[in-house]
């Protein structure tokens, strides 16, 4: 019996979103070791370093949001992302929600808590992007 639920609390979103930066670690260890390969060992622009973490991060995210519909975190978890309106997720999709995330992390998560006051259980990057969790 597959019965799914779509309201996933903070602490589940927590969960696969720290498993997924463990990922990303490598994913960051990895473009800096090219990025120094490429500039002959000399450490970059401190602003050029954190412009580089951004994309990697977003490329992560988007490139697994859009062609599975979760990240390794999400599948270790049981949850995957899905477009409201019935398609998968796209690239637009993918961006605002990431920026949306963002704005959450900076918040220290916080804005998590609208889960527990909305109606269908979407959180702010839920609501601004369109797409919306569900257990597996």
């Amino acid at each position: 019996m597959n019965q799914e639920s779509h309201i996933i609390f903070p602490l589940k979103r927590i969960a696969a979103t720290i498993y997924d930066f463990l990922l990303l670690l490598g994913v960051w260890f990895g473009v800096g070791s090219i990025a120094l390969w490429v500039n002959d060992g000399e450490i970059l622009n401190q602003w050029l370093g954190l412009l580089i973490v951004l994309i990697s991060t977003w490329a992560f995210y988007s490139y697994f949001w859009i062609h599975g519909n979760k990240t390794l975190g999400m599948a270790i978890w049981k949850v995957e992302i899905y477009s409201i309106d019935g398609g998968s997720v796209n690239l637009q999709q993918a961006s605002i929600r990431f920026i949306a995330n963002l704005f959450i992390f900076s918040l220290a998560g916080l804005p998590l808590l609208q889960i527990y006051f909305s109606s269908k259980g979407h959180s702010i990057s839920d609501t601004l992007s369109g797409t919306s969790l569900r257990s597996i």
